[in-house]
C-alpha cells in the first residue's frame, strides 16, 4: 500500500479522476515527486479515502484516476477539544496533537485571562489551524480532518454543548481523570458517544468562570498534583481519552 496520503475536500460523485491544485499538487509534484503512474491515497473529511493513481503532473495540477473507495469506521466516542486560546506556537502544538490523538471538532474559546487577540487576524488564524491538521491528518494516517470552529466567548460555548459527557480542566477541585475513563471499562459499561473536554489558560479559571461552567453541568477532573501547562494539559488529556476510549476506533 502506498504510504502517500493527500487530502481533497470532496471528490465529484459523478467522476472517476480527481485534480490536485494549491499545496496539495506542490506536495505531490515537488516535495514528494511523484511520478505519473504511481498510486496515492486521497481522503476527503467525511471519512471516505481512495486509492488513485497519478495521470499527469500539469505545471499548476495533478490529475488522478480514481481505482477504489472505502470508508472508514466512525469512532465510538467523538471529542470536542474546547481549548482557551493559547499563543501561536502553543496552539498550533495543540491542534497538532489533538489531530493525531483522533479529535474531531477544535473549538478556540475566549475567557476572562486570554491573552491572545483575534481581531481581523481570525480568518488568517483558522485557515492556518486547518493547513496544520491536514497536514496533521496526512502525517498520522488519519482519515478525516478535525472540525476547527471559530472562537467563541466561554459562555456562549457552555450554554451550547450537547455532548454526552462535559468535562473540565480544573486546578483546585475534580475527580481524577484516570478514574472517570476508567470507570467504565472496570463496571463493564457502555462509554458515552460523545464528550467535551474544556481547557483553560495558563492563568486558570476565575472561581466565577469555574461557577458558571459547572452551572452548565460540566464536572470539574484533575490531571494530580502538578500544574501543567495549558497545551501540555490539553496533550495529556487526549493522549489519555484515546488510549481508554477510543483509540481502537479512531479514524
Amino acid at each position: 500500500m502506498t504510504a502517500h496520503r493527500f487530502y481533497i475536500k470532496e471528490k465529484p460523485q459523478e467522476s472517476t479522476y480527481v485534480f490536485l491544485e494549491g499545496e496539495e499538487h506542490h506536495h505531490l509534484s515537488k516535495v514528494a515527486r511523484i511520478r505519473p503512474g504511481e498510486q496515492v491515497w486521497l481522503f476527503e473529511d467525511n471519512g471516505k479515502q481512495h486509492r488513485a493513481r497519478v495521470e499527469a503532473i500539469e505545471q499548476k495540477k495533478t490529475r488522478l484516476l480514481i481505482l477504489e473507495t472505502e470508508q472508514k469506521r466512525e469512532p465510538k466516542v467523538r471529542i470536542t477539544l474546547a481549548q482557551v486560546l493559547l499563543k501561536t506556537k502553543n496552539m498550533d502544538l495543540v491542534i497538532q496533537k489533538a489531530t493525531e490523538l483522533g479529535t474531531h471538532i477544535i473549538v478556540p474559546v475566549i475567557s476572562d485571562r486570554t491573552v491572545v487577540k483575534m481581531g481581523d487576524k481570525q480568518d488568517k488564524k483558522l485557515e492556518r489551524w486547518k493547513r496544520i491538521a491536514v497536514e496533521a491528518s496526512k502525517q498520522c494516517g488519519r482519515s478525516t480532518v478535525p472540525e476547527i470552529q471559530p472562537p467563541l466567548s466561554l459562555k456562549t460555548f457552555i450554554d451550547g454543548g450537547k455532548e454526552a459527557r462535559k468535562l473540565f480542566l480544573c486546578e483546585r477541585r475534580g475527580k481524577s481523570l484516570r478514574d472517570i475513563l476508567m470507570y467504565p471499562l472496570i463496571e463493564k459499561i457502555e462509554k458515552p458517544s460523545s464528550i467535551i473536554l474544556l481547557v483553560g489558560p495558563e492563568g486558570g479559571w476565575t472561581e466565577s468562570e469555574e461557577q458558571d461552567i459547572m452551572d452548565s453541568h460540566y464536572e470539574a477532573v484533575s490531571l494530580g498534583s502538578l500544574t501543567l501547562r495549558s497545551e501540555t494539559a490539553a496533550i495529556v488529556s487526549l493522549a489519555m481519552v484515546s488510549h481508554f476510549w477510543k483509540n481502537e476506533d479512531v479514524s
